[in-house]
């Protein structure tokens, strides 16, 4: 018994290395999502949604929901236009953040959780402009369109 050896068998570096990565190539593995999926998927909507073969016209509680989907963007963009994203930056992103929200709501086929959040919205954007309307006229925070200047200035 003294006489023999025991030999193991090595197995290279290389070879585990290689069977590893075969193993994840086969078996599908990616840190990514395909692209035009995952991620910021919240930032980029759809125009209008994609119907192929549609024969039958849209549903009439949809277009209600879209109509009034469009004037809160409509409120919004007047407000910016007012000056609240100088003013109020954080409120305009957080109603711009609704407002992508509820179109992949309502492009998605959940017309409550849309009608939800567009209730939200609408009490939202009234308070936006109860807090632009009070920052102009205290003049804590003046824009090109109510002090005429060139640029927007923030005191």
């Amino acid at each position: 018994m003294r006489g023999r050896v025991r030999v193991r068998a090595r197995v290279p570096i290389q070879v585990l290395l290689s069977w590893t990565l075969t193993a994840c190539i086969l078996s599908g593995c990616t840190w990514w999502p395909p692209p035009g999926s995952g991620g910021m998927a919240e930032r980029h909507r759809p125009d209008r949604p994609k119907c192929t073969g549609c024969l039958r016209p849209p549903d009439p509680t949809w277009q209600e929901l879209d109509t009034q989907r469009q004037l809160a963007q409509g409120h919004l963009e007047t407000l910016v236009l007012r000056g609240a994203q100088w003013c109020l930056p954080g409120q305009v992103a957080a109603a711009r953040d609704l407002q992508t929200r509820i179109v992949r709501e309502l492009f998605g086929g959940l017309p409550l959780d849309a009608a939800n959040d567009l209730i939200v919205a609408r009490a939202r954007l009234a308070e936006l402009e109860r807090r632009l309307d009070y920052i102009q006229g205290s003049g804590a925070c003046m824009t090109a369109g109510t002090a005429g200047a060139p640029y927007p200035v923030a005191e």
